[in-house]
């Protein structure tokens, strides 16, 4: 046992610890070392109380959520990873308009705290229902479904602040914007959300989550070990605009698409290949590692570079030694 193997199983004993565990185990891309300590706590007062240990003890800590949107090194991960499996969804307060404040905990699954809110008789969410993961990790990464964003409908995020204390940030203290939030650079905590969402019909929400359900399935690789989309749809250019004017009027336009236009589907680094569903997302044909996903990437961004003049930016965050 390594000192802070010991130091965790000692003081936790009553928690679910795992020593040595394979990310790989935990990850849609099937990729990862072994975190040193994976700790799962299923609610915030364990959180808090394994954050702070590790604090005192200067042990660094990782929040895994759901494990859609990472690539985690071969070497594994030093420390402590801890990932929340709280997931309350309750209605905060309904509002004269029929809306409602619904509060969500960090730990539940993106796609089943969607459809909840659907049952609950609230509509807005359902474009997010793919969405892998937690929402946890959707907040922190604000994520999007073509030019929606989650913070259309966040109203404050309940963080942990640096002395360990739950503490609520308003939206405009989150700083989202496509594809990000302050907790990229700030690394707080996310503990759980409200939302407020406005009255809906459960059979217009329902097909609209059947269209956006069958529009994914026939873009995206869906049955293959992935990450998702490994880069962010850049801003669109003077110089993009001539050489494809059917996207003159997007803000962005689709890395997929740059990448499909350099001829890269297909492309293989081991493993690891550009799909050729949708050459946004990098899927794990076998034993992929992480080596060889970041050699793709680079590779990717060095052709789009000279054939557009695009520099290309990682959506997916990078976790490990």
């Amino acid at each position: 046992m390594t000192n802070t193997q010991q130091l965790l199983t000692n003081k936790f004993p009553q928690l679910d610890i795992k020593l040595n565990e394979p990310l790989s185990e935990h990850t849609y891309f099937k990729i990862g070392g072994p975190a040193e300590v994976l700790v799962t706590v299923k609610n915030t007062d364990d959180l808090i109380e394994v954050t702070q240990y590790c604090a005192e003890q200067n042990i660094p800590v990782t929040i895994l959520g759901g494990g859609s949107n990472v690539i985690v090194s071969d070497q594994g991960v030093e420390g402590v990873v801890m990932q929340l499996t709280s997931d309350q969804v309750k209605i905060v307060q309904t509002n004269l308009d029929h809306s409602a404040r619904i509060y969500a905990d960090a730990g539940a699954k993106t796609a089943l705290f969607v459809r909840q809110t659907i049952d609950l008789g609230y509509q807005g969410l359902e474009n997010f229902l793919g969405v892998p993961g937690t929402l946890g990790g959707a907040i922190y990464n604000n994520a999007h479904y073509l030019q929606e964003l989650l913070d259309k409908f966040l109203l404050r995020v309940l963080i942990l602040n640096d002395r360990h204390q739950p503490v609520w940030l308003t939206k405009a203290e989150c700083a989202f914007a496509y594809d990000s939030s302050r907790f990229q650079q700030t690394h707080e905590i996310i503990l759980g959300a409200e939302f407020v969402l406005p009255a809906g019909n459960q059979e217009t929400s329902l097909a609209k989550i059947k269209t956006a359900t069958e529009y994914r399935a026939k873009t995206q690789p869906l049955g293959e070990p992935s990450s998702g989309c490994i880069f962010r749809n850049p801003p669109n250019t003077p110089e993009l605009n001539r050489l494809f004017p059917q996207f003159s009027a997007k803000p962005f336009i689709s890395a997929g698409f740059l990448i499909d236009q350099a001829s890269l589907k297909g492309t293989r680094e081991g493993d690891i290949e550009v799909s050729h569903k949708h050459a946004a997302f990098l899927v794990n044909k076998g034993h992929g590692t992480s080596q060889q996903v970041l050699t793709l990437i680079n590779k990717i961004k060095a052709t789009v570079l000279a054939k557009f003049g695009v520099t290309l930016t990682e959506e997916v965050f990078m976790i490990g030694k």
